[in-house]
């Protein structure tokens, strides 16, 4: 006879409370890591028109440049990228046994880190748009 164990609604997300900074670092890295590999997708496709022609290729930039919603998504990136490298490095310490008392510390630096480069970029790419 099998024995089953009763783990609650899929619903209970009382469980995330029980998440580490680790484990929140481990998703964010994971999670960063995939929107990175999409955007290099992305990247190739639009790349892909410069073999169209110089035109073609230059009035593709400019018109996604022109969008706001795109100049968002450049932010964005930014944010997914900086952070990215960020905790990668500290992952890199934590590996090499330097810092492995302060790993919530580290992650929660790197978190402000990157909101301090993002927020102080932000103006940057917005010119010409708004």
């Amino acid at each position: 006879m099998s024995q089953t164990y009763d783990r609650g609604l899929v619903e209970d997300f009382g469980r995330w409370r029980e998440f580490t900074a680790g484990m929140w670092a481990w998703i964010f890295h994971k999670f960063t890591g995939w929107v990175l590999i999409g955007y290099l997708f992305t990247h190739i496709a639009v790349l892909s028109t410069a073999t169209t022609g110089a035109e073609a290729y230059n009035s593709t930039l400019g018109g996604l440049e022109s969008l706001l919603i795109v100049r968002i998504g450049e932010v964005g990136l930014l944010a997914v990228a900086v952070f990215h490298i960020l905790n990668g490095v500290r992952l890199l310490f934590v590996d090499l046994g330097v810092g492995l008392e302060s790993q919530d510390k580290s992650f929660y630096a790197s978190l402000v880190v990157t909101a301090v480069i993002v927020l102080a970029s932000v103006p940057r790419f917005m010119e010409g748009v708004l």
